[in-house]
C-alpha cells in the first residue's frame, strides 16, 4: 500500500512536505504512510481527500493502486461488490488507454498484465511469462501483436503459433524477433 503512494509521489516530483501540506499533517506522518507503519484504512477521511488531491488520483485509481476501498467517495459505490478485485490494465498499442476489470472469485497479480484487443474480446497476458503448448498465447513482434494457440518450438527453435482468425494457419515465428506470452484471461465483449 505505502509503496504505491511513494511511487506516485515520486512520479509527480512531489516531496514529503508537498504531500503533508495537502493532507494537513507532518512529513513524518506521510513517511510512515509510505513505509506501511500507518494503515491507510485508519487515516481520517479529510486527510485521504487531501492525499487524493495532491497525488491527482480519483478514488477508483487510489483503490486500484493501494487496494484500500473508499466507500462513499466513488461515483459507483452502489455497484461495488465486496470481495471483487478491480484491475487497471493497459491496452496494448494504445497510449494512456486502460481497461478496468472487476473479477469476482478471481485473484490475479496485476504486475506486467497487458490487454490486447482482438475481435470482440480482450486477451489479458503477462509479459515475460511463457505459454504452455496447446494453450492461448499473445505474440509480440515486428508486425505487432496477435493472439493464437501456442504449439511449441520447432527443431530450429522457432515458435509455432496457430492463429485464431480464419483461415487458421500455423505461423513460424523466430525467437530472435518474436516474444510469446501466456494468456491469463480472455474477456468476451460481445
Amino acid at each position: 500500500m505505502g509503496e504505491a503512494l511513494r511511487r506516485r509521489r515520486k512520479e509527480l516530483g512531489l516531496t514529503l512536505g508537498d504531500v503533508a501540506r495537502s493532507m494537513g499533517t507532518s512529513d513524518g506522518y506521510v513517511w510512515k504512510l509510505e513505509q506501511g507503519l500507518i494503515n491507510l484504512q485508519n487515516v481520517p477521511l479529510p486527510k485521504i481527500i487531501g492525499l487524493l488531491k495532491v497525488l491527482r488520483w480519483t478514488p477508483e485509481e487510489f483503490t486500484l493502486a493501494t487496494g484500500v476501498p473508499l466507500p462513499g467517495l466513488s461515483e459507483k459505490t452502489e455497484e461495488t461488490v465486496p470481495g471483487v478485485s478491480l484491475y487497471k490494465v493497459p491496452v496494448y498499442g494504445e497510449e494512456e488507454v486502460y481497461v478496468i476489470l472487476g473479477l469476482p472469485g478471481l485473484a490475479l497479480d496485476p504486475a506486467d498484465l497487458v490487454a490486447l484487443r482482438h475481435g470482440k474480446g480482450l486477451y489479458l497476458f503477462r509479459r515475460g511469462e511463457p505459454p504452455e503448448p496447446g494453450r492461448l498465447c499473445v505474440t509480440e513482434g515486428e508486425e505487432g501483436a496477435f493472439p493464437g494457440e501456442y504449439m511449441g518450438l520447432n527443431p530450429k527453435r522457432s515458435h509455432l503459433v496457430r492463429t485464431l482468425d480464419c483461415p487458421r494457419e500455423v505461423r513460424v515465428l523466430p525467437k530472435e524477433s518474436w516474444e510469446v506470452h501466456r494468456v491469463v484471461l480472455v474477456v468476451d465483449l460481445a
